[in-house]
This record gives structure tokens, sequence and C-alpha cells, in this order.
């Protein structure tokens, strides 16, 4: 991570070769570049790259001027491909070099790379701006102020708290966000195939290398706690979206490759946010001309918005799911997990599967969203489109909280029972997940886990289980959930704590690289988001993640049709019995099936199981 003040020289100088500059408008755009640069480093040009400089001149940068066609200008860090250990050098491409804040967004982009990492005066330079922050007496519909701001954007994110008016918890569903990519200094970012790419309003970065090193260079804890904010908001703007389940390869697992990013984010430079513990509105916004100005007009707009929901009108395509395991191989699958366990590789096995439907008539993933978060409310709902990928998720589990001053706190998931019509099912039901030895035995065994991954970078003494094997209960299922809390280190970074917890360990079981490892060898297709993570990481050094599960995946591709998949599975220990497994992974189908009025896809073999695992409550 870039620290302001710095006072670490590379030997060498970061040398950037320069592409078509032969035009008026390029030459001016590098001396601009050098100009911003110069407020923040040593930077130079020179037009032969065997003289880097002037003698007895060291700088931090050098430009060499080179030749290409006139129109987008081309930065690449040198040394190229054969010297690159992830195989290709960092592009940066400028798409209008005429633009006044062209340099501007070309030096935000260089301060993201590897090789600029050590240069003095950089996280000046990438630093986000103080914040305005308007606090307004309306409390519109959230629906209605989403679709109001956001209707027409193709990145967008809403941190839905949608359980929050039957069922307020302090410090998990007190707050929803929404925001998107728009304003000058919004940016979006995407991993996939070993490059992250970022693109602003003027520029596009590809640069090679693990997702977690670019994050530790784009997240950092530098920024003092801003004034004005509500009490317990740890969102100070900063980078919003999804993080796969295939980031597992940064993290010890093995590498699976999957037809989606395995991240996207956008970085907001405004947004809204909706305080249900006080009833109100809060307008955040980068400080400046542009960010005053959104305000103004936003608390106009948000004063003309409706307070109760709009009717739901529109119908939804049918949708008529297949399922990537038969009823019988899934079965099968449990069996291979209880023998790997019975072998000592591992305790606990979270073995997934997905349905599916190649979708005959487009469906809008806003629609859907709409539908879910009014029948299976949750504390972690979200709504995620970033370009040709939406998730619509009313996830109970929060994966990962860690606040500005450094505390960080898990809940894990692990024990499920369905909702029951009758009262007294229903009470049953529960007590007997409060009760279950073989539940809270999977609940423990991820508590461990958590519990281990926090302490690495934990001040010693402070890792604490605050709630053990606890009840929650929501509209299709009762969870059992467990809450561990530690203390950051202050020698140690934010995105090394949530690259030691990845992926989340209710999704993987333990111990976890000999878990997923079996995984490997067992699911028929990659994850892709579900089992990742959603969620923000500000400025300040705050974050709060979700567990994307009970949750549906929209992949819209340019000219290729949509396909829509939800996943599901459950923990697998030597004491599971299948059935019950193979039952569990339909209760945790329910509200997404509900919303389509669609049935699990299963076989009669599979359809007399779940008669006998469901027969007795």
């Amino acid at each position: 991570m870039i620290h302001p003040g710095h006072n670490c020289y590379p030997v060498e100088p970061v040398v950037v070769s320069t592409e078509g500059v032969e035009s008026l408008e390029g030459r001016a755009f590098v001396s601009a570049l050098v100009q911003v640069l110069n407020s923040f480093c040593t930077a130079r040009t020179h037009t032969d790259r065997d003289v880097l400089h002037a003698p007895g001149e060291c700088p931090d940068v050098v430009f060499v001027t080179g030749r290409g066609n006139a129109g987008h200008c081309m930065l690449r860090i040198l040394p190229g491909p054969e010297d690159s250990p992830f195989g290709a050098p960092a592009e940066i491409t400028v798409l209008d070099p005429s633009h006044p804040e062209a340099p501007l967004h070309a030096a935000e982009a260089l301060a993201q790379l590897p090789a600029l990492a050590a240069v003095r005066g950089f996280g000046q330079l990438s630093a986000s701006p103080s914040l305005h922050c308007v606090s307004l007496a309306a409390y519109p519909d959230p629906e209605a102020a989403f679709h109001e701001f956001y209707g027409l954007s193709s990145h967008r994110v809403w941190l839905d708290s949608s359980n929050a008016a039957t069922d307020p918890v302090a410090g998990r569903n007190r707050y929803s966000i929404m925001a998107d990519d728009s304003g000058s200094r919004g940016m979006r970012a995407q991993h996939a195939n070993g490059v992250t790419t970022v693109e602003s309003k003027l520029v596009v970065a590809q640069i090679p290398g693990p997702f977690f090193s670019w994050l530790e260079r784009n997240w950092s804890s530098n920024q003092a706690p801003e004034p004005g904010l509500p009490p317990g908001l740890g969102f100070a703007l900063g980078w919003l979206g999804y993080l796969g389940y295939e980031l597992k390869r940064e993290c010890g697992g093995n590498a699976v490759e999957s037809p989606l990013p395995d991240a996207s984010l956008i970085r907001c430079s405004r947004a809204v946010v909706f305080d249900h513990d006080a009833r109100c509105v809060f307008l955040l916004a980068e400080a400046g001309a542009e960010g005053q100005q959104w305000c103004t007009t936003a608390a106009l707009r948000t004063g003309r918005l409706p307070s109760a929901p709009r009717r739901l009108s529109s119908r939804l395509p049918t949708v008529q799911f297949s399922a990537s395991d038969s009823g019988q191989s899934y079965l099968q699958k449990i069996a291979a997990c209880q023998d790997e366990i019975v072998q000592g590789n591992s305790y606990e096995v979270c073995l997934t599967t997905q349905i599916f439907d190649d979708l005959h008539e487009s469906l809008d993933p806003w629609d859907f969203y709409r539908r879910l978060r009014r029948a299976s409310p949750a504390p972690f709902a979200s709504f995620v489109q970033l370009g040709a990928v939406a998730i619509a998720s009313s996830s109970p589990e929060r994966f990962l909280s860690i606040t500005a001053d450094g505390h960080v706190r898990a809940e894990p998931i692990k024990g499920t029972r369905r909702r029951d019509a009758s009262p007294q099912a229903d009470r049953q039901l529960k007590h007997e997940l409060k009760t279950s030895t073989k539940d809270r035995a999977e609940n423990i065994m991820i508590v461990d886990l958590m519990r281990n991954d926090l302490s690495r970078h934990a001040e010693p003494g402070t890792v604490s289980v605050t709630r053990l094997c606890d009840v929650e209960t929501y509209t299709t299922a009762h969870q059992l959930v467990s809450t561990i809390e530690a203390t950051i280190a202050r020698d140690r970074s934010r995105t090394a704590v949530v690259a030691a917890a990845y992926p989340p360990g209710s999704m993987t079981g333990a111990p976890k690289i000999s878990s997923m490892d079996i995984l490997d060898r067992l699911e028929s297709q990659p994850r892709g988001p579900y089992s990742g993570v959603v969620g923000y990481f500000s400025p300040n050094g705050a974050a709060d993640l979700s567990v994307t599960i009970r949750s549906a995946v929209f992949h819209t591709p340019p000219a290729d049709g949509q396909r829509l998949s939800v996943g599901i599975g459950g923990a697998i220990t030597a004491d599971s019995d299948p059935d019950d497994e193979l039952a569990e992974i339909h209760t945790k189908a329910t509200a997404i099936l509900g919303v389509f009025g669609a049935t699990f896809p299963v076989s009669a073999y599979a359809e007399r199981v779940l008669a006998r695992a469901t027969a007795q409550p």
C-alpha cells in the first residue's frame, strides 16, 4: 500500500513508454501529466530510453516518448512481457488526451500500479477528498429512491437492509447504501484472467497481478474519520461490488476458471444512505463544486419521492430450472464427502450445486429483486448490477465487517431448518435446531476456523467469540449464527485480514484448504459470485461484506442470451443424514423459487427421498 510521506525512492526510475503522442494534443497531454505528477513526486520526459535522466538527477518516473498513431494515448510500464512475472506489462489507455481532466485521471491510474508503490507522494495523489454529508428529514420508499437515482445506470449497487422494518437489529441493518459510478471521479474495476481492468471516464488501465494486491493499493486506512457522518456508519464512499468464490486461487485454493469476472466493483463519488433507525436519508458526496451541486439536486429529487412502495404490476417471465446435479448425483457426492472425512482429509465439507435456466424471454433483474426483497427480507440483502452481471440477494449472513478504527467482526451461519405454517410445528423446528448436536458441531467448527483466520492479523488476546450458536429466524428458514470479534494489529493491513479469511469459511468447510480441494474435485461447475461476498471498501479503512447466498445471479453477455443461476448447498459432516442434506438445499432455494412461482427440478427418486426427510417436522 502507498502511504503519504513515504521516504523511500526506488533504486531506478520507473520507466513509462508513451505511444500516440506525436500530435499537439498528445504532447500537451504528456506535459500536463508530468506537471500533475511533479506535485507528488519527481517526473521527467526523455526521447531516448537509454538516457533516462540527466547526470546527478534521480527522478521517480521517466516518460520515454515514442511513435504511434494520433488519437488514443498509450502508457506502458516497462520492462515488457518477457520480464513481467504476470506475462504482460501494465497498460494505461487515455481515451481523450485533449480533455482537461485527462492528466489527472491518468495520474490516478498510475498511482494504482505496483511499479509505483514505492514512489513517494503517490498516496497523496490517490487519497480521496473529504465529504459533504447532507441530512434530509425525508424518508421515502427505498425502491422508489433507487429507481429514481439509479434506474438508468448500468453499474449500480444497493446494499439493502430490507428487513429493517420488521426486525431492527442495531449494527446489522440500520443503514442501506445506494450508489453507482456516475460523477467525474467514478470508476469501474473488474478482475479476470489475472488482470484488473480499471476504467474511469477518460482512462482504461490494465494491471496484471493478483486482485488482492490491487485492492491493497486502492483501499487504505490512512484517511481520518469523516466528521458529521451518522453514528455507526462506516461507509464513507469508496469501492462497492462483489468478489467471486474463484478468488480462492489467491488464498491457497486451486485455480478454477469462471466465465464471470472474479471480482467487479465500482468506485462511487456520491451515494444515498437510508438510516432506518432515525427514519431519514443522508446524501454523501466528495467535497467540491460537483459534489455540492449533486447534493442540492438530489435533495430536491428525494423530496418528491413517494413514501409507500409502488404496486408490482408486470409479471416475471416463466422460468423452468434445470439442475447441475440430479438428486441421486447429489447424494453420491454427499457420500464422497463423508468418505473424505472418514479418511481424515476434512472435518466438514460445504458441498454446493446449482439450478439454472437459459432464459428464452429476457428477465429484468431489478424486477425480480423488487419481489425478492418483499418476499424474503434480510439484513444483508443486496442488488448488484455491474454490466453483464447482476446479483439479487436476500443473504442473512455477514462475512466480515471492519470499522475505521480496526475492529473486525464475523458472523458465520451454519445450521438451517425450514419454517412451518403451523406455529407449534415452527417452534418445534426452531428448538430442534437450537439443541441439535450435529448442527452445533457444524457451527462450532466454522467458528474455530474463523477464530484462526482472524488471529493471523489480530492484536494478541483480542479474538473472542461473543455469540455462539444463536438461532435467527427469517421468512423461510431458521438459522444457527455465531459472532467472532477481534482488533486488527496496527502493523497489519485491512486487505490482509480479508484475504486471510477468504473465501468465507462457512462456504468451504474445515480445514479450509483441504476442503476446497475436495470441493474442486466434486462440484460440477465454478461457483462464480455465489458463495463469494458483496459489500463495500471505504477509504477510511471500513468495510462490510455479506456472503453471497440465497441469491440469483444473472449473466447477460452481449448478443448471447441470458442465464439465470441459483447456488445452493450445505455442510456435510460424518454425522450428516444424506436425505436431510438433500432436503436442506430445497429449503434454501425456497425464497427464490417462490418469487418465480417455480419448482425445484427433482427426479422421482429425489421426490421419494424428500418426502421421507420432510415427513416429520
